[in-house]
């Protein structure tokens, strides 16, 4: 089941309906849009599925989890239900309303939030973790700052950030090279992205979301409160383990 592009959507919440529709019947494809008209679609259920079916480096994420967890973009809680299953305290926040909904029904503690305002967020969390390319949500060289130092608020010294990307450069179809250049000529990072969840008549608003490659990363945490430790290449993303000063 793939969204009908042909027609102008209604705005509201595409991403949230989306992980309801797969939840209660599965078969249902994410399709996201980029602003220069390339359409990507990938199945729904990567958002339920168990740690065996993940990427490497997102496996490999949930072994370097310590302490209190604050999962980014959780979505509909596949990453809050493993570390939940393992004894963790966890806590995850996401922009969609029914994300958030359908963490609670299935008894998973979330609450509506943006990684660049974790105002509702309270206490202090010993691991944030960004799985499933969640160090997208660095978005940009202005907006990375911010975000860095909300996570940096919600965290002490020693905590550990884990989040796995890819090296955008691996994307070597032309139109992606072709994006890749504009963005550069326009001062932006080059993994940049400006996308929507589309869902049958809904779509999201536009977001910004950022594929980084290491030196990427590298730059964006120059002068935050985060260090990175280590870049651990998997088959095809990679993990970022950052520790807070």
């Amino acid at each position: 089941m793939t969204s009908d592009l042909s027609t102008t959507p209604k705005p509201g919440d595409a991403f949230g309906a989306m992980l309801r529709d797969c939840w209660e019947s599965g078969g249902v494809r994410e399709t996201l849009e980029r602003d220069d008209g390339q359409v990507y679609t990938s199945a729904a259920a990567q958002y339920f599925a168990a740690a065996d079916a993940w990427p490497d480096v997102d496996r490999e994420l949930l072994r370097r989890v310590h302490g209190k967890v604050l999962d980014i973009g959780c979505g509909a809680g596949r990453t809050l239900a493993e570390l939940q299953a393992h004894g963790h305290r966890v806590l995850g926040i996401d922009p969609s309303p029914g994300a958030v909904s359908l963490c609670l029904e299935r008894g998973l503690p979330a609450i509506q939030a943006t990684a660049a305002d974790l105002t509702p967020v309270t206490g202090l969390f010993d691991s944030v973790v960004m799985t499933g390319n969640g160090l997208g949500f660095l978005e940009s060289s202005e907006q990375a700052p911010r975000v860095l130092a909300e996570l940096a608020r919600v965290t002490g010294p020693g905590a550990s950030l884990l989040g796995t990307t890819f090296d955008p450069a691996r994307l070597t179809a032309p139109a992606e090279v072709r994006y890749r250049e504009h963005n550069t000529a326009q001062g932006r990072l080059p993994g940049q992205w400006r996308i929507r969840v589309r869902h049958h008549d809904l779509a999201t608003d536009w977001f910004t979301y950022a594929f980084l490659s290491p030196g990427d990363l590298e730059r964006l945490t120059t002068g935050t409160p985060w260090r990175v430790e280590e870049i651990r290449a998997g088959d095809f993303h990679y993990l970022a383990h950052l520790v807070r000063r």
